[in-house]
């Protein structure tokens, strides 16, 4: 699709349904979200599974032949994956759309770039701790109150040593438990692809945003969601090596367990550093 004109774009946001917008606003949110990510927010309702995922299918297909939303060549899971196993993206008159529907006009926007795979993945990994969230919404007490992807996340800060830095967390969310208990967290996605120093330096930046006073009400809980219980104990050892004040900070598990962690159903992996 050309770059729209602003008439296109102005039919264009006539022209889509709510869970249109709601699905554009998703994917710009998160980045990157699957056709199976999409088919789990957005058409979970269907009594039938595949009628679920056809309607998801047709969905996604209306809004990048509008030039809406953006697919990438690359599939996760392989071909064997099918639509669902597409990955996509706001393209240009989405992310105008969502300005518009921001209040911010329809501003110009730079062109979307080809992700590199370890960037897929990463930002794949955040979009499914947002679908387990809305899920875990759906079926339990809780209820998610805030969902955010970076760059929302960041916090500009002044250190102790009057350097200015940014805390720059993967996600950010808010529970609702019931009863009153609200659960704040920060998230931390790891592929396991960082070596000792780089987590070292995320966790001495996150101890500086605290003694800062960042999120001065109540300093979110950081979650590290790592890959296999063997990265998990180093992710551990590298939070124990901090001062006493820092361990309360951290805990440290698995994506099959963030939300059962979350919601107190059981201890972090290895216990708190």
């Amino acid at each position: 699709m050309k770059r729209a004109t602003t008439v296109r774009l102005l039919e264009l946001a006539g022209e889509l349904s709510a869970r249109d917008q709601e699905i554009t606003e998703t994917a710009g949110t998160l980045r990157l979200v699957s056709g199976d990510q999409i088919r789990r927010l957005y058409f979970a309702g269907s009594e039938n599974p595949a009628t679920g995922a056809r309607l998801a299918r047709r969905a996604l297909a209306r809004l990048v032949e509008r030039g809406v939303l953006g697919r990438l060549e690359r599939r996760v899971g392989g071909v064997r994956a099918g639509a669902a196993g597409h990955v996509y993206f706001t393209a240009a008159a989405g992310q105008r759309l969502i300005a518009y529907w921001q209040g911010e006009g329809l501003r110009r926007t730079r062109s979307p770039y080809e992700p590199t795979a370890g960037l897929i993945r990463h930002t794949l990994a955040i979009a499914e701790c947002n679908v387990q969230a809305v899920e875990l919404s759906r079926n339990s007490a809780a209820t998610l109150l805030v969902f955010e992807a970076e760059p929302a996340t960041w916090r500009s800060f002044i250190d102790a040593h009057g350097r200015r830095l940014i805390l720059k967390p993967d996600a950010r969310l808010v529970l609702d438990l019931g009863g009153g208990e609200t659960v704040h967290a920060w998230l931390e996605i790891d592929c396991s692809t960082e070596g000792r120093r780089a987590l070292e330096r995320k966790c001495h930046a996150y101890l500086a945003a605290y003694r800062a006073g960042v999120e001065s009400e109540v300093f979110p809980q950081v979650v590290w969601v790592t890959t296999t219980t063997r990265r998990a104990a180093l992710i551990t050892e590298v939070c124990a090596s901090l001062p006493a004040e820092a361990w309360k900070l951290f805990v440290v598990t698995t994506p099959d367990l963030v939300f059962d962690l979350l919601t107190g159903s059981l201890p972090e992996i290895g216990g708190q550093p």
